[in-house]
């Protein structure tokens, strides 16, 4: 586990004021509960991919029905923060519940669209700007009553990468799911996640 100052300098868990960036674990349930607060389905999913995913939303955006992988039960993403040969190319597949997929496909009609000559890779899930999607997030997260730095895409990114350290899932999963380019940025989940260790010290208290 990583001490001292972080050595991915450009990423940081905290503001200079100390104030989190990331949600825990009872605004992350909070914000997933609070998706009711958008009228249309699909925004709600919208929404519920970064939850259960922990992508960049211009990642979902840029989802086909091509993308979901009903077999294996997994979303594969682009990594759009991929640089030189391997922008575009490099995909990574995150598990997901399989409530999930079947409320993806319902909203999507993904099977319908799978089923196209294009496999549906050309019709994107959500067609919707970066800027409606931002609103529509924000728009959640004031229902859930999340405020400050952390009430963002980016906060339920690091939230997701938090979540999985709790729940022991090795490093280098994480590090993948989240498509992170070197195990410094995973670790800082690892070493930054001080206030959660309650969850972690009440194992060891029982």
């Amino acid at each position: 586990m990583m001490h001292g100052p972080s050595p991915y300098k450009g990423m940081t868990l905290f503001t200079q004021a100390g104030e989190r960036k990331y949600l825990s674990a009872g605004e992350r349930a909070r914000f997933l509960a609070a998706l009711p607060a958008l009228d249309r389905p699909e925004e709600r999913t919208f929404c519920e991919m970064l939850y259960w995913t922990g992508c960049r939303p211009s990642e979902a955006l840029a989802l086909t029905a091509l993308n979901i992988d009903f077999e294996h039960g997994a979303v594969v993403v682009c990594s759009l923060k991929k640089r030189g040969e391997e922008r575009g190319r490099h995909f990574r597949s995150i598990p997901v519940p399989s409530t999930f997929i079947e409320h993806l496909d319902a909203v999507h009609d993904l099977r319908r669209k799978q089923g196209m000559p294009d496999g549906g890779g050309s019709i994107r899930l959500w067609t919707f700007s970066r800027t409606t999607a931002w609103k529509r997030t924000r728009q959640v997260m004031d229902a859930a009553g999340i405020t400050g730095k952390r009430a963002c895409a980016k906060g339920l990114r690091h939230a997701y990468g938090i979540h999985a350290a709790i729940a022991r899932v090795p490093e280098t999963r994480i590090k993948k799911w989240l498509g992170h380019a070197s195990l410094a940025t995973t670790e800082i989940y690892l070493d930054m996640a001080a206030p959660e260790d309650r969850v972690i010290a009440e194992r060891m208290w029982g």
